[in-house]
């Protein structure tokens, strides 16, 4: 088929699972009109991107993505921003001691918040495969760790395109290293890895134990569980689950070009006074 459009009015297109021929004046188009075009197909770790140059009135995200990266106060602010935002759902599965809040807060290096993130995460995954009936950790290959490794796959596409979308760099992350993977993508996921662990608690508790079933009836509680509409309260919104994982990419693109003085990730959560912070 064909699709007509007016290139002024477009930011960003994506050929999502098509083959074909793109012709060179029709990337000497987009590099005018500005506009960026990503080729990606599921299970490819690494999308072919066409970005026009920076010109000089354009915000130069990248740039400050790896000063904050270099800057160590920063840098930890943001990890720990996001293991808060971590810590805070696995309140849904097991107590979380009030000292290990506030010993978060006064973490000033990334090695001691990758100890406290450590050290809860496998109280939680204890408490996770106990309450599903399982004898087996995280690292044990298992049915339920094939399909929350499936889980975390299918967001991870996802948040690699909008970081490409917002002009970022995959590779250049605050709490996880080194910058030669996609490390931001792990970043960014860390508040919202509930999600995929939850859509497998339910697949699980339906008596789905095979291995290949379980992944595929996993994924599918998984996307429906992405469309259902949440309440973010930091922004007043009511969304789809899924665009949480797109407006943390926004969060962070707005704290790095100074939009917003503060990290506000979006979550889900109930409706509640007061004034909100400036998300940007």
């Amino acid at each position: 088929g064909a699709l007509e459009i007016d290139l002024s009015d477009i930011d960003f297109i994506m050929l999502y699972g098509v083959s074909g021929d793109l012709p060179v004046a029709f990337l000497d188009e987009l590099s005018l009109n500005r506009i960026v075009l990503i080729v990606h197909r599921r299970n490819q770790p690494f999308p072919y991107v066409f970005q026009p140059a920076p010109s000089s009135d354009e915000e130069d995200v990248l740039t400050r993505q790896i000063l904050y990266r270099v800057n160590q106060i920063k840098r930890v602010y943001i990890a720990k921003t996001l293991i808060r935002a971590r810590l805070a759902r696995m309140t849904e599965w097991m107590g979380i001691p009030r000292t290990v809040m506030q010993q978060l807060a006064k973490e000033t290096s990334i090695e001691g918040v990758r100890v406290i993130e450590a050290h809860q995460t496998a109280r939680y995954w204890k408490q996770y495969f106990q309450k599903l009936g399982q004898d087996v950790t995280r690292r044990e290959q298992s049915p339920v760790a094939s399909a929350l490794d499936a889980g975390s796959k299918f967001l991870y596409g996802v948040l690699l395109r909008w970081i490409l979308f917002h002009k970022m760099s995959p590779c250049h992350a605050y709490l996880h290293e080194p910058s030669s993977y996609p490390s931001l993508v792990y970043d960014l996921m860390e508040p919202y890895r509930y999600i995929f662990e939850e859509a497998v608690r339910q697949a699980a508790g339906q008596g789905v134990s095979d291995g290949k079933k379980l992944v595929a009836k996993s994924l599918s509680v998984l996307k429906d569980n992405l469309e259902v509409v949440v309440y973010v309260p930091a922004t007043r919104q009511y969304v789809r689950r899924k665009n949480l994982l797109h407006g943390a990419v926004l969060a962070l693109r707005a704290y790095l070009i100074g939009e917003a003085p503060r990290l506000v990730l979006p979550q889900e959560g109930a409706r509640k006074g007061g004034r909100p912070p400036k998300a940007g």
